[in-house]
């Protein structure tokens, strides 16, 4: 007898979850639909954004291999601007050298020729 007024109550409960879900069940029913119709309209829209985010990095990618041609074309002119620099360094060094190693080399033999004439002077008095 017990079982069976459980098994009443089981089947009244069913009954009523089931009654009370078909409202929420109708609801979703609605939003479902209502979301699949905002996806159909959103879909040209999505695809024209699509195409124009494409054509934008298209776009990007052109003015980045633009950047990377300018600077290995910097770079080449740096390295010959410094070639250029290092010559002309050479060509304004070497000749300074060779005059500074002139100029000391007149000095030692000036200052030799003081130094024996203040000899020859002491000597003679």
């Amino acid at each position: 007898m017990a079982l069976t007024i459980l098994q009443i109550v089981g089947a009244v409960a069913v009954v009523i979850l089931v009654l009370l879900m078909i409202p929420i069940m109708l609801r979703l029913r609605r939003t479902i639909g209502e979301v699949g119709e905002i996806v159909a309209d959103s879909r040209p829209q999505a695809i024209t954004l699509l195409k124009k985010a494409q054509s934008t990095l298209d776009s990007v990618n052109r003015e980045l291999e633009s950047i990377e041609e300018i600077t290995e074309e910097t770079q080449v002119l740096m390295e010959k601007a410094g070639d250029a620099s290092a010559a002309v360094e050479k060509a304004i060094k070497s000749p300074l050298s060779r005059m500074g190693l002139i100029t000391a080399g007149v000095a030692a033999a000036g200052f030799a020729a003081k130094r024996r004439l203040s000899r020859d002077l002491s000597a003679k008095r």
